[in-house]
């Protein structure tokens, strides 16, 4: 169950925009107010693929006609690029690739503007207007001379796989939910039970997706080769590790305070009960666990078992970035207490006794910033999170979309790059405010 990446799209946009060529508009100011919508859908694209088309479209109307659907694939495809995060985002800085994806979506563009030609006469004002949009779309759909393919930009995608059958359909939503959930909320909000409580969580959505692999090996009706099952014994490896790591995390956070304990009320804890019990109702029913023969009756099952442990261990991993990154904060910030006596072994200031002679009672806990107090912590967390990203990895190899580019929440949107210039010479425009509209 692939994504679809933005190659996909475009192949998509290109099919419909071929099926439009080959159809008949009865009426020409359908065809007219279709061509404006393509337009309007293909400059927003550029914009995202840094180009600016000096075109002026008119009104974009939504419509179920060819063109209409082609202006919609086309706007899905800026869609994607839009959603995309820093990381992925960068290959939007190649050059070569960027002229390719340009040249891509003109050609498209170009087969809807012969549509448009052939259903308008000659002495028509609005053949002369969709000429001249021609004449640019040209321009940019012959500047692509590598024609070797959208490199990097291809495997851009967005979204989870299309939703599977019967329980498991809920994991997928439930897992991408919790993950926004931590996302969303600002380090400054987090209290050291919400830290417990995350790690909680990390270490029992472990425990579940090691039980599924467990299943998965122990079903015979599964029919995994044998570089599946060996995928699979490495994964519950990094898992086992992970949760060692998550232990050490644990301990630490009861000597790392910045509240006097309690359970966390968080929007992540509430969603992941959501997440637990889809993971629980499929795992088991009312009389205990299931057992692999139930669990895993078929090979297509197991293959929608291994596609729910890429989604949840992608979600995983992000969960972990994003405690790190709190507790990155949290430390800088110095709203963390520690015992006295372990600061006072980092720093001798904590040894000192105000007040000069007199020998007033001194708190047992202090508040610091210094890093070297919570070195046990941060390693910890550190390798938690590098044996969930390697169980992540291979998860992403088993369900065959290690090569995929993934969405991950950041705190702002992204705004189009900068206009550049491709091989032609078209001079930078400036950059422009974008809309996500279709």
């Amino acid at each position: 169950m692939m994504r679809a990446t933005y190659e996909d799209l475009l192949r998509t946009a290109r099919r419909i925009a071929a099926n439009a060529q080959r159809g008949v508009y009865p009426d020409k100011s359908e065809v007219l107010a279709d061509w404006q919508a393509v337009l309007f859908a293909t400059k927003n694209h550029l914009r995202w693929l840094r180009l600016h088309l000096k075109v002026k479209p008119g009104e974009a109307k939504r419509s179920d006609n060819a063109l209409g659907r082609l202006a919609q694939a086309i706007g899905a495809g800026a869609d994607l690029l839009a959603v995309q995060d820093a990381g992925a985002a960068a290959v939007l800085d190649v050059g070569e690739d960027l002229v390719a994806a340009r040249s891509e979506v003109a050609a498209i563009a170009l087969m809807a503007g012969e549509v448009a030609m052939r259903s308008t006469r000659a002495r028509d004002p609005e053949r002369s207007r969709v000429r001249s949009a021609m004449r640019e779309l040209a321009e940019i759909a012959s500047a692509d001379v590598r024609r070797t393919g959208l490199g990097g930009l291809a495997l851009l995608a967005a979204g989870r796989p299309a939703a599977l059958t019967g329980d498991l359909s809920l994991i997928g939503p439930a897992a991408a939910r919790w993950e926004r959930a931590h996302a969303a909320t600002s380090p400054e909000m987090v209290l050291t039970r919400d830290l417990r409580s995350a790690t909680a969580q990390l270490r029992t959505i472990g425990g579940d997706v090691w039980h599924i692999a467990t299943q998965l090996l122990s079903a015979q009706s599964a029919g995994l080769d044998a570089t599946q099952r060996r995928d699979l014994d490495l994964m519950r490896s990094e898992l086992h590790s992970a949760e060692a790591s998550s232990r050490r995390v644990e301990s630490s956070w009861r000597r790392r305070l910045s509240d006097l304990g309690g359970l966390s009320e968080s929007p992540a804890e509430i969603a992941f009960l959501d997440l637990k019990s889809a993971v629980s109702h499929v795992l088991g029913d009312d009389r205990g666990l299931r057992r692999p023969r139930d669990l895993i009756p078929d090979h297509r099952t197991a293959m929608e078992l291994v596609d729910t442990v890429d989604e949840v261990l992608w979600c995983t991993e992000q969960v972990w970035r994003h405690q790190q990154r709190t507790v990155r904060w949290l430390v800088g910030a110095g709203r963390l207490f520690v015992p006295r006596q372990e600061a006072s072994q980092v720093d001798i200031y904590f040894l000192r006794r105000p007040g000069g002679g007199s020998r007033p009672l001194q708190a047992r806990w202090v508040r610091t910033g210094l890093g070297g107090c919570f070195d046990d912590l941060t390693s910890a967390l550190a390798e938690s999170a590098e044996h969930g990203k390697a169980a992540g990895e291979i998860a992403r190899r088993l369900a065959a979309t290690s090569a995929i580019s993934r969405r991950t929440g950041e705190p702002r949107p992204r705004t189009p790059g900068p206009y550049v210039a491709y091989a032609s010479g078209i001079d930078d425009q400036g950059q422009e405010l974008a809309e996500l509209c279709r």
